[in-house]
């Protein structure tokens, strides 16, 4: 893990209380997470009753705060700091958190599917495509988050640059948190696009974005509106006759061939 990774928050000082939250949230005492982080025992007591960290201690604080994977990776690298029961108590609960959006849950569940072999974009496109597939044959969104339009050709942008910064990781998700059957969609999904390599989906998703409406999320950033990607994905169903999950596969097959023609 790379210093470099640290927020540079100098003139943002960690706050007691964003201190006791990241205790709350990591499920971890104030000795543990100080000695954790190859401090004094009562380094973490003394900024919850007053004293000023420095501002190394203070971004590596908020570095925690922002992000569960930068925390997760501490937990890894240090674990020897820790007793086992605080160690397995803390990591249940960074893992929680870092799976706590829905679109988080599901890459991670791709990712242990595919046994970590799944490179950021590669992650991206197979979540575009199980969001697409969903809204196209469920009338449902698999997760909130909205394709983004930037100069990454990332959808999910945040997600991107997370597993970017941080890596893959392999770990087993909590369970009961994705039905039976967004698992069955998402099951099709990797089975029919896995096949394809990088090269290909990104011809393939290259070609679907030249024929996306762009528009505006209220913040001003340029998306791709999910009524937009179902709408077109409906064309899709009708065009290649697909009428359930098991005939995802009929799409990407298909298309490659109409490529090869054309």
């Amino acid at each position: 893990m790379k210093e470099n990774n640290l927020q540079n928050n100098a003139n943002s000082i960690v706050t007691a209380n964003e201190i006791r939250t990241i205790l709350s949230d990591f499920r971890i005492g104030k000795k543990p997470l100080a000695k954790l982080l190859g401090w004094g025992e009562t380094t973490i007591i003394r900024y919850i009753e007053g004293d000023v960290p420095t501002a190394e201690y203070s971004n590596k604080l908020k570095a925690i705060a922002q992000e569960p994977a930068y925390y997760y990776e501490l937990l890894l690298e240090n674990r020897d700091n820790l007793t086992n029961v605080a160690f397995r108590k803390s990591m249940q609960a960074v893992l929680e958190k870092m799976t706590e959006r829905k679109i988080d849950l599901i890459a991670q569940y791709m990712i242990l599917f595919c046994q970590g072999d799944m490179s950021p974009g590669y992650t991206q496109w197979l979540l575009y495509y199980s969001q697409a597939f969903s809204l196209a044959l469920l009338d449902k969104e698999l997760f909130e988050e909205d394709y983004n339009v930037n100069s990454e050709n990332a959808p999910y942008i945040r997600l991107y640059n997370s597993m970017k910064k941080h890596g893959v990781n392999v770990f087993e998700i909590p369970g009961g948190r994705l039905s039976e059957e967004e698992k069955k969609l998402i099951n099709k999904v990797l089975d029919t696009f896995c096949w394809y390599g990088p090269k290909a989906l990104k011809s393939l998703t290259s070609y679907e974005r030249a024929n996306f409406r762009i528009s505006r999320d209220k913040e001003g950033r340029r998306i791709i509106s999910k009524d937009t990607i179902k709408n077109y994905f409906k064309e899709i169903l009708q065009q290649y006759d697909i009428h359930s999950m098991n005939e995802i596969h009929k799409y990407p097959d298909k298309r490659f061939q109409d490529f090869k023609a054309n």
